[in-house]
């Protein structure tokens, strides 16, 4: 049987690799020589150190930091406490000493609230009436500028609490197509391998296999079961 096994695909196809081979040496020579192979080989090293870096390393550091050392604040949370302790401090003491009669705990409120509504009509008055209450004029700028700051830095503790709840799939979504990439090419690899050198056996063959040594079994058990008559004796001459 081994005697009536066909020819590896070489051998049967030896006049299209007689021609590809002196071919492609020659392209590959002449590619080589003029430099394209080492700019393309350069070029592809830094284009899998770019995806290595965003869609593998990086991801996987983050994780790592993440889960040993914790979640990184972007915002400084401490300078917002501070922010809003200094934005009623001063709402406090500008309500003291323009609002003389109101009630302790309605400044109280005012400045825990940090409502500069008072402020801005204040400000709106000043400007109206004269250039000579400069001073007033920018201690209510002053004023209004802390309550900017204190909005912004409490978007950014917002904005640092959502990357930070969502880091994690973020990283993970990034390494997808890394997976996606390995997976294509292990099975390119192995067909290649397979169609190529012909080690081993296909997914087709192996199955084939099995149902032919499946059906061997099944026709023996058959036969153990019913066996066949004997022939008949032969007649003497």
């Amino acid at each position: 049987l081994m005697k009536l096994k066909p020819p590896p695909r070489m051998k049967r196809q030896w006049y299209v690799a007689s021609v590809l081979a002196p071919a492609g040496g020659y392209i590959a020579l002449k590619l080589f020589k003029d430099g394209y192979i080492k700019e393309a080989l350069q070029w592809a090293a830094e284009q899998l150190g770019n995806f290595y870096n965003e869609h593998l390393s990086g991801p996987i550091k983050s994780i790592y930091g993440e889960i040993v050392k914790g979640k990184p604040d972007v915002a400084d949370k401490k300078a917002r406490l501070e922010a809003i302790t200094t934005l009623k401090n001063m709402i406090g003491s500008w309500l003291d000493e323009t609002f003389p009669e109101m009630s302790e705990d309605e400044k109280i409120n005012i400045a825990d609230a940090m409502d500069i509504s008072l402020v801005e009509q204040a400000k709106e008055e000043c400007i109206k009436r004269s250039v000579f209450e400069i001073n007033n004029i920018v201690r209510l700028s002053m004023i209004e500028m802390q309550h900017i700051k204190k909005e912004l830095m409490s978007a950014l503790v917002a904005m640092d609490e959502l990357m930070s709840s969502n880091e994690i799939n973020a990283k993970i979504a990034a390494m997808t197509p890394a997976f996606i990439l390995l997976y294509g090419t292990r099975s390119i690899f192995r067909f290649c391998f397979y169609a190529l050198l012909k080690f081993g056996k296909s997914k087709e063959e192996t199955f084939q296999t099995f149902r032919h040594t499946i059906l061997d079994i099944e026709r023996l058990l058959t036969m153990r079961d019913n066996p066949p008559d004997a022939p008949p004796p032969l007649s003497g001459y």
